[in-house]
């Protein structure tokens, strides 16, 4: 007697997933299904973020992810790799700021735009419990594990530098000296607010305001505008 495809097809339908595999996952508020490797970053980042870079291991990884430790490795070589996936995701993806795209948008922007957009997408971070949980991890931890140090330099300090010098370097009317540099002045003043005033506590006691930070820095920009029309 023939067997019934049907029948096949409802089986395989209702074949269990992989022992400690969750096949239900969706990205959050979308209802489309979630790959494989974002489940495991979603999951990593909660796992790393409560429990430190030397508390967490692959297997307290999978086990929120509801995946086996083999599925882990099929997708990231090492804890290390791990890890970078999470500060990419917790820092330029989530701001929107990881494609060519945005680069190109970035440099076509006047000085004051250029400001709007760096303040906004910074503004995105300092609201992000995740992000000042992923900042005292690699502070915290850097010392045990210069790699997080490293990798967060790589992932996203040089990165940020890279787009801001570029700005600067491309836009030569402003007769900038040294791109580098005043990318460090726009950024490294966001970064430093963050640290002492949230990070540290510092709001505590002579608390600042992140838009008072904003107009300060627009205001560093439009004197230099203004500065180089006089000049010229």
């Amino acid at each position: 007697m023939a067997a019934n495809p049907n029948s096949a097809n409802k089986a395989n339908a209702s074949k269990p997933a992989e022992p400690g595999e969750n096949a239900s996952a969706t990205v959050a508020g979308s209802g489309r299904p979630r790959s494989k490797k974002d489940q495991i970053v979603q999951a990593a980042i909660k796992v790393f973020l409560e429990n430190g870079y030397a508390g967490t291991s692959m297997n307290r990884v999978a086990a929120e992810a509801g995946v086996i430790k083999a599925t882990i490795y099929s997708h990231f070589k090492d804890k290390e790799e791990l890890f970078a996936a999470i500060i990419e995701a917790v820092t330029f993806k989530r701001m929107e700021a990881d494609t060519p795209e945005f680069e190109q948008h970035l440099h076509s922007l006047q000085p004051d735009e250029f400001v709007s957009l760096l303040t906004e997408k910074f503004r995105i971070l300092s609201q992000s419990q995740e992000y000042r949980a992923l900042l005292r991890v690699v502070i915290g931890e850097s010392e045990r594990f210069p790699e997080l140090a490293t990798l967060y330099v790589k992932t996203v300090i040089l990165k940020g530098m890279e787009l801001a010098s570029g700005y600067f370097a491309k836009h030569k009317e402003l007769k900038v000296n040294n791109p580098l540099a005043t990318a460090h002045i726009c950024c490294g003043s966001l970064v430093a607010w963050m640290i002492w005033q949230e990070n540290l506590g510092g709001k505590n006691f002579k608390p600042l305001e992140f838009d008072d930070v904003v107009i300060a820095l627009k205001e560093f920009v439009d004197a230099k505008v203004a500065q180089d029309k006089d000049n010229n």
